[in-house]
């Protein structure tokens, strides 16, 4: 009776030790971390096609991987990851503790390690490279032990025969995996069966060694073979990454003013300038782009950037939203491309849709039917490719076109340059109501400090447009360009409609950098980089 009482409260203090761990687990990822679930969401693409999955079989640990990626797909779900992600992780523990049991352990003595096993794994996701199919690979290997041991009970010949064929199988589907399995194998014998132990720790010893030999097959490195699909590194978590995550998933999710609040209640100290960009995003896509350009310093509006081969990739990433708000389809369309290159296996599913709206809005709908039709195989965004597809689409979306096609670069588009300047002239050009480009041009100008173009630009896009920018900067530049140049009375009326602004700068003009205008541009022109 005592025996039993034991056992049953040994039973409750796991279950309750699992349900705190559970908990913990999922507020953690849900609350704290849940941003870095879309972004590996939106950083691989499954489809359900055969022709696909077969592509899977290209490299080892090709059912880890495929169950991997389908269960990934989910994260494009609200409240899914977290959720998804603890359930792998206890169902992994559930089996790390049986086939510890399976190899001689104790119930209790196979408890702890389960769940320390648990633990590190959920450690591993803290990075944004660690996939859950390495998760699916540990549990796999720990599946396939507790099958082959049932079949074979450990003895004799059969063991070894099973030890050597569940080893070589592990790696094939499981890859670095092979190695749990190989452990687990060995505990067994030398704990279970010590006299056949010599015989089937050597069977699951030789796949192991003649891993390299698939060098060829599956064209990996050597030291990529032993860890595929990826067996992680020991990090805290990335909560800088995480924030930048939020700012650019919410942009994605067109959240603009979430994005300006998320931004703005940021602590400087952890303001970097990818969260700026978006700010400006964002700020821009609400025709707010010079009311908020100096709000937050430094900031980036991306403008300055060229794409080459010395481009760091967290700015590769993000200059395509750049180019496809302010109109250019072709580099929109060019650094879509570039990002999907250098994606996890070239398979980015938010690239791919950007790749077909651009080709959507320029008319190509052979292409755009081509990424389109690979959309259509997914679950999660099936529905958004039908609305889209040429010739089917909802009243939506040929509005949200004939909206975008408006300040389509309409100018020769074969370039020697990617001159942000050069490329924003064009676009207002071809759509002189391109207020997005006109804006970043200006403000691109203002941030520069370089008041001649600015007074060229504006000159150009904005008054011999009849045209006039109404903004307090452009008042502020405009008054510095004007006192430069020594202007007449007559034209500072034509140029500011604000009079006691005027005043207020020939004020500032008798102390200038003091800090009681820390919020006009004559500030920011006087004291950058001073």
């Amino acid at each position: 009776m005592k025996l039993k009482t034991l056992f049953t409260r040994r039973k409750c203090i796991q279950m309750a030790v699992l349900l705190v761990w559970a908990v913990a687990c999922w507020a953690f990822f849900q609350f704290a971390y849940k941003y870095h679930f879309f972004y590996q969401e939106q950083n691989q693409i499954f489809l359900l096609s055969a022709d696909w999955l077969s592509t899977y079989f290209s490299k080892p640990a090709w059912l880890s991987c495929m169950a991997g990626d389908f269960i990934t797909q989910f994260y494009y779900y609200l409240f899914a990851g977290p959720a998804l992600l603890t359930l792998v992780l206890l169902t992994t523990g559930d089996l790390c503790r049986r086939a510890l049991e399976k190899a001689g352990l104790q119930a209790w003595a196979a408890f702890v390690p389960a769940v320390a096993v648990m633990t590190l794994l959920a450690v591993l996701c803290f990075s944004e490279t660690y996939r859950l199919s390495s998760v699916i690979s540990a549990g796999g290997a720990m599946l396939l032990f507790l099958l082959t041991y049932t079949g074979t009970k450990g003895k004799g010949v059969p063991a070894a025969l099973a030890a050597l064929i569940g080893t070589a199988a592990t790696f094939w589907m499981f890859g670095y995996a092979v190695f749990i399995y190989a452990l687990l194998t060995a505990m067994t014998a030398v704990i279970r069966h010590r006299r056949y132990a010599a015989a089937t720790c050597t069977a699951a010893i030789v796949p192991l060694l003649l891993i390299p030999l698939t060098r060829n097959l599956y064209l990996l490195d050597i030291s990529d073979l032993y860890a595929y699909p990826g067996i992680g590194k020991i990090g805290a978590p990335s909560f800088d990454l995480e924030r930048l995550f939020e700012v650019d998933n919410l942009y994605y999710w067109q959240r603009d003013n979430k994005v300006i609040e998320t931004v703005e209640h940021t602590p400087r100290s952890k303001m970097t300038l990818e969260m700026t960009f978006y700010y400006n995003l964002a700020s821009a896509r609400q025709g707010r782009l010079a009311d908020n350009l100096l709000k937050i310093q430094p900031t980036d509006l991306g403008v300055f950037e060229r794409i080459g081969p010395q481009t760091p990739m967290t700015k590769i990433l993000r200059m395509n939203e750049l180019y496809f708000l302010l109109g250019d389809m072709t580099f929109a369309e060019r650094a879509a491309m570039m990002k999907n290159v250098f994606s996890p296996g070239n398979r980015n599913v938010r690239m791919m849709k950007r790749l077909a709206e651009t080709s959507l809005i320029t008319g190509d709908n052979r292409t755009a039917e081509k990424y389109l039709r690979i959309l259509s195989k997914t679950i999660a965004y099936r529905r958004w490719a039908a609305e889209r597809m040429p010739g089917r689409q909802t009243t939506a979306v040929r509005e949200w076109l004939r909206n975008k096609r408006m300040y389509i670069n309409r100018t020769d588009t074969i370039r020697l340059t990617d001159n942000a300047h050069y490329i924003m002239n064009e676009l207002v050009e071809s759509n002189p109501r391109n207020d997005a480009a006109v804006n970043y041009m200006l403000c691109s100008d203002l941030i520069l400090r370089d008041m001649k173009t600015f007074w060229d630009d504006y000159n150009t896009f904005c008054m011999n447009t009849h045209c006039p920018r109404t903004e307090r900067i452009y008042q502020e530049a405009l008054l510095i360009c004007l006192a430069a140049t020594h202007a007449p009375l007559s034209l500072w009326g034509q140029y500011v409609s604000d009079r006691s602004l005027a005043e207020r700068f020939a004020i500032y003009s008798t102390q200038r950098g003091s800090a009681a205008y820390k919020d006009t541009y004559w500030y920011y022109y006087d004291t950058h980089d001073k």
